[in-house]
């Protein structure tokens, strides 16, 4: 790798070995790349290392797939996040390190995901999370049209559809309903049963990429919600 400074945000660390922590980090372009951080005595440094949703500057040394990070700047302050949505950022974080190949990179992925912190602070949980989660599955590859079925033909209200992976929606005596899934396709957030499709929607279409091995974010909402 070329000596370049990169923004980044660190998804995730963990101590790695005496003064040091193994990072995930997000980029644009190179996508999520490990990194090993070296820790410092200093207060400052302390914080950096560990500040979540924090846009630093980073310089990258290593041609292996584990690079080193040789220095970190803070760009800005932090998103205050509190909560629910403290959470759901965690979840943000947590979706991209369990889904996203490391060291495969995107155009997109980094600006998404910013994007979403910022709309995090501004707006609504549930409509940044369910927008972040369709727009990763289209990232990953496996994008919803929510607009025609998987034979071509204009999705119908008051028909009711299923999804099939690699194929798309078709006609069934049980599922969701065509007029939902077009809301959900224009974003109309401001309906709670287009929320509420939305959200079942994404738990299926996510569930066979994510394995059955739970979401610590989850458990996490689960904890303040009951």
């Amino acid at each position: 790798m070329d000596h370049r400074s990169w923004p980044a945000f660190i998804l995730h660390s963990r101590a790695f070995k005496e003064q040091q922590l193994l990072v995930q980090l997000l980029l644009p372009e190179l996508g999520r790349v490990s990194a090993v951080m070296r820790k410092s005595s200093s207060k400052k440094q302390q914080r950096l290392s560990l500040q979540p949703f924090q846009l630093l500057q980073l310089e990258l040394l290593g041609r292996s797939e584990l690079k080193t990070v040789s220095k970190a700047e803070e760009v800005g302050p932090a998103f205050l996040l509190q909560g629910e949505k403290l959470f759901g950022a965690m979840y943000l974080n947590e979706l991209i390190c369990r889904l996203w190949p490391e060291n495969v990179g995107s155009d997109l992925l980094f600006d998404l995901y910013q994007q979403t912190l910022q709309q995090l602070v501004m707006t609504e949980l549930e409509p940044c999370l369910r927008k972040f989660e369709f727009s990763l599955l289209t990232e990953l590859g496996q994008p919803v049209d929510w607009h025609y079925d998987s034979a071509g033909e204009v999705l119908q209200d008051g028909a009711l559809y299923q999804w099939w992976p690699e194929q798309g929606w078709q006609i069934a005596g049980k599922g969701w309903k065509g007029e939902l899934l077009k809301a959900i396709g224009q974003q109309q957030w401001q309906h709670h049963e287009v929320l509420k499709t939305a959200k079942q929607l994404s738990r299926v279409l996510l569930a066979p990429l994510l394995g059955t091995k739970p979401l610590t974010s989850r458990a996490l909402f689960q904890s303040i919600r009951n």
